[in-house]
């Protein structure tokens, strides 16, 4: 039986869903052929790239954007449309945060 999560009023140091994915959920036709209007750097793109082929394998990794000193996206600016669309306490949230725990983070 899972315990009950806490009310978040900010997603401030949590990042459980960033341990969802192990690349940043762009589309990547979007990505590829709409930059500008991401607002994704050159270099960015060079590190995502690259990642796209395995970001399915890589599950059981965080998002290589996230930083686990401050439990945030590196990139949280530009960050993909998954990612805005992931909405405190939502369902997927707790689901997030009952896998992804902050003790094992």
């Amino acid at each position: 039986m899972s315990q009950a999560l806490p009310v978040l009023s900010s997603c401030e140091g949590c990042g459980a869903c960033c341990h969802t994915v192990g690349v940043p959920p762009f589309r990547i036709d979007r990505l590829v052929n709409e930059p500008i209007q991401k607002q994704v750097p050159d270099q960015l793109l060079q590190e995502l790239l690259p990642a796209w082929e395995v970001r399915l394998l890589v599950s059981a990794s965080p998002c290589l954007w996230y930083d686990p000193a401050t439990a945030r996206c590196r990139h949280y600016a530009i960050r993909p449309d998954a990612c805005r669309d992931f909405e405190r306490n939502s369902p997927s949230c707790a689901a997030a945060r009952q896998e992804f725990p902050p003790a094992e983070r």
